[in-house]
């Protein structure tokens, strides 16, 4: 069942100006089969606003995550930017925080293992959390550890008492994919090892608007 926020994801301020609405849309990276061409297509509101307290922009419908994220179609490694990304920036993490055999790594929503695998031919231990079934499997196959859970701060505590702390939490383009922002965050923080460091990649909002990037709002970027 879809929830409407009536609330900012983020500080809790009730203060949200609308910005945008498209409607009631169906969702993206669900293409119909042949099949299900002659039946109804799910559709959700897609309305955007602004929090006035925090500035996050957000939209105000949340799909359940598993009915988004359960079993999911993008793969990062088809991508041969996001590799060269992956792969420089992964080399410059190395360089900057002197990672080896001793360190440890994860990556949160970490996909293929698209990005942990530079770090596993580099010798740094890895760990991914992804809640994709069919995704996770994918990186398994490949020899990338890969836990299949939806992350938040539940999961990150047991982590974090089974001795999984990381030296490095990469966190691309996945905070603006979670309804519970603030126990993302949290858990984030539960799994950073001391001196440790989180990585985080986001949408920003002022490209979208000079760029007129309507097209990266959708109901899995709630914000």
């Amino acid at each position: 069942m879809t929830e409407t926020v009536a609330v900012c994801r983020s500080c809790g301020s009730s203060d949200l100006a609308p910005i945008l609405s498209l409607g009631r849309t169906p969702l993206a990276n669900a293409l119909l089969s042949k099949d299900q061409l002659g039946l109804p297509e799910p559709r959700f509101p897609l309305d955007l606003v602004l929090c006035t307290a925090c500035s996050l922009v957000q939209i105000t419908a949340t799909v359940p995550a598993e009915q988004l994220f359960g079993e999911y179609f993008y793969f990062s490694s088809f991508a041969d930017t996001m590799l060269r990304h992956a792969n420089v920036l992964v080399e410059r993490m190395i360089a900057e925080r002197k990672l080896g055999k001793a360190n440890n790594v994860m990556e949160i929503a970490s996909n293929d293992g698209y990005l942990l695998q530079y770090y596993q031919k580099a010798g740094v231990e890895v760990l991914g959390v992804e809640p994709a079934r069919n995704i996770a499997r994918v990186a398994h196959d490949k020899g990338i550890p890969t836990i299949c859970e939806f992350f938040g701060s539940e999961v990150a505590k047991r982590l974090a008492s089974e001795g999984k702390r990381a030296d490095v939490i990469h966190a691309h383009n996945v905070l603006a994919h979670v309804s519970d922002l603030n126990g993302v965050v949290k858990g984030l923080a539960t799994l950073l090892a001391s001196g440790g460091v989180a990585v985080v990649e986001a949408p920003y909002v002022k490209e979208l608007i000079d760029r007129t990037e309507f097209d990266t709002i959708y109901h899995e970027h709630l914000c």
